[in-house]
């Protein structure tokens, strides 16, 4: 596997859009089934999920993937290019601004069956999606 084939498939698994996620959701799967389509990449899948940071919040909403997603890009990255060139050559940003989109999808959860009603469920989306971008505002800044 050469560098350039890992960093274009780290690439396609790492994009912020629903397309990229569903791509990683399927290679996770696949990972944990020991499948060489993906582990011949030999990715790092650790996380710690949002570190020391709320996974979950009022109303059902679940930041678990999301963080995990975004835990593959850098810990990947990192290790295949280095920090200095995940910063400069804009991946950081791409893996951020994917955490993001990722985040405001979580928050577009709705269960079949509400226990809210929807002036409360709208204000617990709302909630969501401030706390999305105080998580994405903290790892921009950081990293």
């Amino acid at each position: 596997m050469s560098k350039a084939q890992k960093l274009a498939k780290l690439k396609n698994l790492t994009l912020a859009d629903q397309g990229s996620f569903g791509r990683w959701y399927v290679a996770m799967n696949d990972h944990k089934q020991h499948k060489q389509s993906i582990d011949k990449y030999k990715f790092n899948w650790n996380t710690d999920y949002c570190t020391h940071a709320p996974d979950t919040m009022a109303g059902g909403y679940d930041f678990h993937m999301a963080c995990w997603r975004h835990d593959f890009g850098y810990r990947n990255y990192k290790s295949l290019i280095g920090n200095y060139w995940f910063k400069k050559d804009h991946h950081k940003k791409r893996v951020d601004a994917a955490l993001l989109d990722d985040m405001y999808t979580a928050c577009n959860y709705r269960p079949w069956i509400d226990p809210y009603t929807p002036e409360m469920r709208a204000k617990l989306k709302q909630a969501c999606r401030k706390q999305a971008r105080v998580y994405y505002g903290a790892v921009s800044a950081a990293g």
